[in-house]
């Protein structure tokens, strides 16, 4: 087999095309220079060109093509034909409607219509056909990762809470805690007595956990000031102990809210958590619902938003969103609440969706909306102000850990792919 491509590689250093005229005469328009041979597939200049196009076009600094070969970004065309054959054996492919998505998110990106974006690519010598070949190679490359990688990946509890404590930025030091405690004093007690405090305050804290009032349990076992049945208000986190704000962050004021016994050198303690205020990191939810007609196989675009539209009208005439979400909704995750999307944040929906969303007056229905997705009916049950400063962090953490974790399996993976697969470098001088 290794002959073969040797042969390819001396014999067939260019490729000539060919077309037949209207007098059936065959003749050259084109010669396509071969850079290297991946496998059983010549990577040509043609293909460099688009490639090195796209480059230059998400990234100015990059110089315009001159006729070298820059071996970056040879390396990134041979990398993506070997991971579009990986892909291509997975039975992995895209869709022009994915394709269309694509291109308009990309448009978006630049600000500019998707119209203005081809004559911004055609001024560039980048052909539309070119642009979109090489979305379609990043968009399989994207579903390989998700299934060779992103599918793999946990992040757990732990790594969030160790990420964020290691990471300051995202820290709320304004956080504050509504707090009781309770205090059983050791002072100069023996390790055998404090041994039998701690037993008999775990045998407390169950009592508590079982409904016993912590105030009680405060005045009945606890030393210091019972005055307030152990309340100690609203305290900031610069205001509470390493070992409290510990046990604290670990509780849930509307469930797990009681502490285990924690020991410190001034005794043993149990505390409450009544309440979490964060940072004032204020944002505003919509409790959204919608129902989504996609163009497909069968179904055209036109048609599409003709379905939407008669959807629409029904509605108008009173008919149950809930109904209709489920009878006609090609969104599989919310069909089955009746289109219910629930708590929607800020950002999180496409730009056209969420535009559309946020100026609909509760409980109205908007017209049908188009986007990379297809058409979609929105309603907005109720908006509220939400502090999101720990959620926000927690999910900045959870998404910078999946991302670094996802890179290094796929890399590791694709790195041995890569050692397997043929390459010889035959026309880059």
């Amino acid at each position: 087999m290794l002959n073969r491509y040797f042969t390819l590689s001396r014999a067939a250093v260019t490729l000539v095309l060919y077309f037949l005229t209207g007098s059936l005469c065959a003749q050259t328009i084109a010669i396509d220079k071969v850079l290297a041979i991946v496998d059983d597939q010549a990577i040509t200049m043609s293909e460099y060109q688009a490639r090195h196009h796209q480059e230059r076009f998400q990234n100015p600094r990059v110089a315009p093509f001159s006729g070298e070969v820059v071996p970056e970004i040879l390396e990134i065309v041979i990398d993506e034909s070997i991971q579009a054959k990986q892909a291509l054996a997975r039975g992995l492919s895209i869709s022009e409607k994915e394709i269309d998505g694509a291109v308009e998110f990309v448009a978006r990106q630049n600000e500019i219509t998707v119209d203005a974006l081809i004559s911004k690519l055609e001024s560039d010598n980048f052909t539309y056909d070119q642009f979109r070949e090489s979305l379609r190679r990043q968009q399989l490359n994207r579903k390989l990762a998700d299934m060779v990688a992103n599918s793999r990946v946990v992040v757990s509890d732990q790594e969030i809470d160790d990420y964020i404590r290691s990471h300051s930025e995202l820290q709320n030091t304004d956080e504050s805690y509504e707090v009781s405690h309770l205090l059983v004093q050791t002072g100069e007690k023996t390790s055998e007595q404090i041994d039998a405090e701690i037993e008999n305050l775990n045998f407390i804290r169950k009592a508590i956990l079982n409904g016993q009032p912590f105030a009680d349990a405060v005045k009945d076992y606890g030393d210091g000031d019972k005055s307030e049945g152990g309340y100690l208000g609203w305290r900031k986190t610069n205001e509470l102990p390493e070992l409290f704000l510990d046990a604290l962050q670990q509780l849930d004021p509307d469930g797990d809210n009681i502490s285990q016994v924690l020991q410190s050198n001034s005794g043993l303690h149990i505390l409450k958590l009544h309440g979490r205020r964060g940072s004032g990191q204020m944002i505003r939810q919509q409790l959204t619902r919608h129902i989504l007609i996609q163009p497909d196989e069968s179904n055209t675009v036109q048609e599409a938003e003709l379905k939407a539209n008669e959807i629409y009208q029904k509605l108008q005439q009173g008919e149950s969103f809930d109904k209709l979400a489920r009878l006609h909704s090609q969104d599989a995750q919310s069909r089955a609440q009746g289109g219910e999307l629930g708590w929607i944040n800020p950002g999180s929906t496409l730009p056209e969706f969420e535009a559309t969303a946020t100026g609909l007056p509760l409980n109205t229905v908007s017209k049908p909306v188009r986007t990379r997705y297809g058409f979609h009916l929105i309603m907005v049950e109720d908006r509220r102000e939400t502090d999101m400063s720990t959620e926000l962090a927690e999910n900045k953490a959870r998404q910078a850990i999946f991302q670094r974790k996802a890179a290094d399996l796929y890399n590791s993976w694709f790195r041995n792919v890569r050692q397997r697969a043929f390459v010889e470098y035959i026309g880059t001088e």
